[in-house]
């Protein structure tokens, strides 16, 4: 540890100091390319024997897919990815690069590595939500990234009213300790060893995190604060609809989630944040029990309802943001990368966790979409992941386990 200002920092573990251990790792602009990424995992799985058979631009979509019809040129939809298929792999959605089990081989998810990149030039550099509790969803250098679970939560750490001269304390305070801590750091370098000096760079490298953090909170004290109402509930029209699809629309948990939607949007058009991973999962209204009932009729039905209650979800987030101008000309979505996978596959061969035929809804960013692109059933989603980075403008050739950047 480093005692330095009054304050504690701890340090990587050092050999130098008896210990041992193992250890990894540009801005966004307001022109016209892409410079948001958001990503959506569907935890409890999506019924993938009602995908589209038909592939490429013109396809034939299926009833799961219907609520998304009006934004058919707005996405592409990959199918026939490969996935581990089990209830663990949900939580490594963005971040395959092991079987699940294989908790040593994680490193950064798919919206860390983006915020890295992209992240900087907002406060908050990537908002991670999730609305049913899981052990990650997001991931940074192999640990979880800690999720907001809570609307109002949410709500307050986007818009939230601060005191601004006692965060401006704070925010000094906070910078004091980090240059005191920096200049311990820097002494100690001459006493350790040569591989000690390598795990202190990347400690440096997570202070200087830490300032690009601090500079993000002065920039945000400095501009003029907008006032946001609490978005309304949710309403979907339920007319002509099931009686288990109606069920699902005005279900409250279901519409809770809508609002966490509604508070993403507001921060992605606010410039709040640029990266945002959200984690959609409901067992509530029995679609656990009703995933294993894939090969009834009954249950084959409802899991496809429930598809469709998520896709109108999508639908209604994706309109938000095709509807919102920017000021560089075109709009927010073809500003904003969207992701929206689903961990699991429920059907009938496999029944309920399914690893064959997994979706990406690619969304947004500019890229030439209204297509189907049903891949060979080996490729796992990295591939499709790589190639939104690549997009975003990050200069890398690989992520995770990807075999190659998909052509989207």
């Amino acid at each position: 540890m480093l005692k330095s200002a009054g304050c504690v920092l701890m340090l990587p573990a050092l050999e130098s100091f008896g210990r041992k251990l193992t250890g990894n790792y540009l801005t966004g602009d307001d022109t016209g390319k892409a410079n948001r990424l958001f990503c959506m995992n569907i935890g409890n799985g999506m019924c993938s024997d009602n995908f589209p058979t038909s592939t490429g631009l013109g396809y034939q979509s299926s009833s799961t897919f219907q609520p998304l019809e009006n934004l058919k040129d707005d996405f592409t939809l990959c199918t026939n990815l490969r996935n581990y298929g089990n209830h663990e792999s949900t939580m490594f959605a963005f971040a395959e690069y092991a079987e699940p089990g294989n908790f040593q081989m994680i490193k950064d998810s798919l919206d860390e590595v983006a915020a890295a990149h992209i992240g900087n030039e907002t406060r908050i550099r990537n908002l991670v939500v999730e609305q049913r509790s899981s052990y990650g969803i997001s991931w940074k250098n192999g640990l979880p990234v800690s999720p907001i679970a809570d609307v109002q939560i949410l709500f307050q750490n986007i818009f939230g009213k601060v005191d601004k001269t006692k965060q401006a304390e704070l925010l000094a305070l906070k910078k004091s300790m980090l240059d005191a801590s920096k200049d311990d750091a820097k002494r100690m370098m001459g006493n350790v060893s040569q591989e000690d000096r390598a795990k202190l760079d990347e400690y440096f490298s997570s202070l200087r995190e830490s300032e690009i953090s601090i500079q993000r909170s002065e920039r945000w004290l400095s501009q003029e604060h907008v006032e946001v109402p609490f978005p309304e509930n949710v309403k979907f029209k339920t007319d002509g609809l099931s009686e288990y699809l109606q069920k699902i629309l005005v279900c409250p948990h279901f519409n809770r989630r809508s609002t966490y939607l509604d508070l993403l949007y507001l921060a992605f058009k606010f410039d709040v944040t640029r990266v945002a991973n959200v984690y959609s999962e409901w067992n509530w209204l029995g679609h656990h029990t009703d995933s294993h009932a894939v090969n009834t009729e009954e249950g084959f039905i409802k899991n496809i309802e429930a598809d469709q209650a998520y896709m109108m979800q999508t639908a209604r987030f994706l309109d938000k943001l095709k509807s919102t101008k920017t000021k560089s000309g075109g709009t927010l979505l073809d500003k904003t990368v969207c992701l929206i996978t689903s961990s699991l596959s429920i059907n009938k061969e496999e029944g309920a966790h399914g690893m064959k035929n997994n979706p990406v809804i690619v969304a947004g960013g500019g890229f030439e979409h209204g297509k189907h692109i049903k891949f060979n059933g080996a490729d796992n989603r990295n591939n499709v992941y790589l190639a939104a980075l690549q997009h975003l403008g990050l200069e890398i050739e690989s992520f995770a386990t990807s075999s190659g950047s998909a052509k989207i």
